[in-house]
């Protein structure tokens, strides 16, 4: 990587573009941290597959951060839609990029990690950007606090308009029971860094998992460094996501919630038994709001299927969720 590239380094943005990080871009940090020590080294990967037309954006806010102990890799699963050609555009600001079949995202996350040598890692995908100045408040907050995880502010936005669809207020997690607490622990992935070193010590990604492996990590890391784990957050913007139809959030929503329930069945061991006694209460009314979500979605008589489910999940009479589905079910006639 040649040095801290500015924008007149950068190949010009696509015709229309302006603003943040096409034209505009934060002046670049000093090079010392104030007392003279040296920033922490940030290693940042972004995966990538088919996503042409929001990556060049990616790439541009993380090397126009202006970060003097940045390491960032690009690994792509074998685009076909002008990926590779804006790849090869920005190799020469990139620490290494890689276009050719893989396991798929978390595969690709997981190269990354194994290539890192920041003290700091997380990964930006390839339809989300860092806000200005993102990496320099990571890193004065790191070298302040020597976290295992910093959370900042996350927007997500509407890809079309920009509108804001979801505010990510940080909320870090401290001991396994915030995650037990409704909003305990809230965590915008993008704005969610990690100890380098503490990650590999967890055992790292789990390659198996495609929608909640950010999820499964802060919680095995709670777990697993119960009694020890240090947090940090600011209220900074961090990171901007963006949703479109086909990001998995939007077009795979019951696919998260079926790993999410698994992840938490196979968190079990590492759970005390007071702990776990709440946490099957939680995956209890999971399975609940889920069956409503089906019931809506699926059933040819979605009011007896809703009505019914109490047979299955006693506790859900309680919850507004199955209320709320059995208004909804009122609301629709039956499918023929």
């Amino acid at each position: 990587m040649s040095g801290v590239p500015t924008l007149r380094d950068l190949p010009p943005p696509p015709a229309g573009r302006t603003g943040w990080p096409w034209t505009e871009a934060p002046p670049p940090a000093p090079a010392a941290l104030p007392d003279g020590s040296p920033w922490p080294r940030i290693s940042l990967v972004t995966p990538s597959f088919q996503q042409g037309a929001f990556i060049e954006e990616t790439i541009r806010s993380v090397l126009l951060q202006g970060y003097p102990a940045l390491e960032y890799r690009v690994f792509d699963g074998g685009s076909t839609d002008g990926t590779t050609e804006i790849l090869r555009r920005y190799a020469p600001w990139l620490a290494g990029w890689t276009s050719g079949p893989d396991r798929g995202q978390t595969h690709a996350i997981a190269m990354g990690l194994d290539a890192a040598t920041g003290e700091v890692f997380n990964w930006i995908n390839s339809d989300d950007h860092l806000a200005p100045g993102a990496l320099a408040e990571v890193g004065r907050v790191w070298a302040r606090e020597r976290p295992h995880l910093l959370a900042g502010r996350g927007l997500t936005v509407d890809a079309a308009d920009r509108a804001p669809v979801h505010d990510w207020r940080p909320r870090a997690p401290r001991r396994p029971t915030d995650f037990l607490r409704p909003h305990g622990v809230v965590l915008a992935q993008p704005a969610t860094f990690l100890c380098t070193a503490t990650l590999r010590e967890i055992g790292g990604l789990r390659e198996e998992l495609h929608y909640v492996m950010d999820w499964e990590l802060y919680l095995r890391a709670t777990l697993r460094l119960r009694g020890r784990l240090r947090t940090a957050a600011t209220p900074a913007l961090l990171a901007v996501a963006l949703q479109h139809p086909d990001a998995k959030t939007t077009a795979r929503p019951a696919a998260f919630g079926d790993e999410a329930r698994r992840v938490v069945r196979e968190s079990r061991p590492l759970w005390r038994r007071g702990e776990w006694a709440r946490m099957a209460s939680r995956l209890r009314r999971m399975e609940a709001q889920a069956a409503v979500g089906e019931a809506l979605e699926g059933a040819a008589h979605p009011l007896a299927a809703v009505a019914r489910l109490p047979l299955r999940y006693p506790d859900v009479v309680w919850s507004r969720f199955w209320w709320g589905g059995l208004r909804r079910a009122l609301a629709r006639p039956a499918r023929p």
